[in-house]
């Protein structure tokens, strides 16, 4: 597993302990699979404090019954009331919705799958307009078995 986060002209590699990629049977269209990803960051810097980056993102169905099917697959979150509803969120100093994102499977090779997923992250929500940034992600994940 290894990877990097890029914000704000920081870059985070990835944590391995728990950053997973999940498949699952889809609830939705029986034969079919949903993916999500829970994408941890080693401690790092953000605006002179201390941080430990984190992304969620929740279930979304493919409509294929095999990961392979998914390379060049892009899911997508195309404002904060979508991330909201989805409980998509990122972390940087407390879970925030993510302004939008898109998730892309680049490549499945060696039971790993070559993950990129841009957007814009909500970093505090608190502000008044709140503080958002570009983001970049790209890793790779091991692909568990279903």
């Amino acid at each position: 597993m290894k990877g990097t986060l890029k914000l704000n002209k920081n870059t985070y590699n990835i944590e391995d302990t728990d950053t997973r990629l999940y498949l699952f049977k889809s609830d939705v269209n029986d034969g079919t699979l949903t993916i999500s990803a829970d994408i941890y960051f080693q401690d790092g810097q953000y605006d002179d404090m201390d941080v430990s980056p984190f992304i969620c993102i929740n279930e979304h169905e493919t409509n294929v019954t095999d990961i392979n099917q998914m390379v060049g697959m892009k899911f997508l979150v195309n404002n904060v009331s979508e991330a909201n509803e989805r409980e998509d969120t990122f972390y940087l100093f407390e879970h925030e919705p993510l302004k939008n994102y898109q998730m892309t499977i680049l490549e499945v090779k060696n039971d790993e799958a070559h993950l990129e997923i841009k957007g814009v992250a909500i970093t505090d929500g608190y502000t008044e307009p709140y503080k958002a940034e570009e983001f970049m992600i790209d890793c790779w994940l091991p692909v568990p078995k279903i």
